[in-house]
């Protein structure tokens, strides 16, 4: 009698879990939204919440959602209607954006195995040389002198004077002690420096007019915790031609890139040329 009782239970407990199992199976079966044959269900919307871990909201999320895919789904069923068949022959966009990539990535592994990366100077004087009027400033550019000293530096008066000098053996101490003691210094005559990069070091000058920043204009004042000495050894206004040394990076850019362009186009010849020596390309 026992036996019998236990089987009973299983059976009860089985059938109910299979109904359960159908009901749960319906549920996510039942339609949100419907338009002509498509569907969207309760099992789509349950996969987003998982998903992404909605975990409130989820009647508003679950609005938006139904309109979402309502929206697409009317563009989507308006696109097939009005299109023409050519124009949604996706298979075979599908397949030409293959080739580009496939081609663009063979290409790219071409360039690395064969492309000489390598400039000389004169390449880029040469560059220069022949393309210097495509070089136009965009900013004003300076060279300078520029000194900012903590005033609680001991030796800052040593330093003043030999900012001030003119014999070139205190330019060299000038140097060493800047080393040591300056929070920034730059004194180095061949390199242009961007006026407004300049303007940023140094606040204090940030109103002052480009104009002022003239050859040979000295800037010289102290603030609560520095002192500023900036000389302006040379200029370059906007519009007018850049100096070699400012676009030396992107000359070898240039000249790499022209010879990717190169490289390319004369290995697609020579598989040109190969392909028909070897009669593998036919021409009629």
């Amino acid at each position: 009698m026992k036996l019998k009782v236990i089987y009973f239970i299983l059976f009860f407990l089985v059938i109910s879990c299979e109904n359960n199992n159908k009901k749960q199976e319906n549920n996510n079966k039942t339609a949100l939204a419907i338009i002509n044959s498509d569907v969207y269900t309760q099992s789509d919307f349950n996969e987003f919440i998982i998903g992404n871990m909605v975990l409130k909201d989820t009647q508003k999320v679950k609005n938006m959602l139904i309109e979402k895919w309502a929206q697409n789904q009317l563009l989507y069923n308006e696109a097939i209607e009005k299109l023409k068949d050519e124009e949604i022959d996706i298979e075979k966009k599908v397949e030409s954006y293959k080739r580009d990539l496939i081609i663009q990535e063979y290409i790219q592994k071409l360039i690395e195995a064969n492309l000489d990366t390598n400039v000389s100077k004169q390449e880029i004087e040469n560059y220069y040389s022949t393309n210097s009027n495509n070089f136009i400033l965009m900013d004003n550019i300076v060279k300078v002198n520029y000194y900012k000293i903590p005033l609680k530096v001991s030796q800052l008066e040593k330093i003043k004077k030999l900012i001030h000098s003119q014999n070139s053996k205190d330019f060299e101490q000038l140097k060493t002690m800047s080393s040591q003691y300056a929070e920034s210094f730059f004194a180095n005559d061949s390199t242009w420096l961007y006026l407004e990069n300049i303007k940023k070091e140094i606040p204090k000058l940030a109103e002052q007019p480009d104009i002022s920043f003239t050859n040979g204009k000295i800037f010289e004042f102290s603030d609560d915790l520095y002192y500023y000495y900036l000389k302006i050894k040379d200029e370059k206004i906007k519009n007018s031609i850049s100096p070699m040394n400012l676009q030396t990076q992107n000359i070898k850019n240039f000249i790499i890139n022209e010879r990717k362009v190169q490289l390319i186009s004369q290995y697609k010849q020579q598989l040109y040329q190969n392909s028909l020596k070897q009669k593998t390309l036919i021409l009629k």
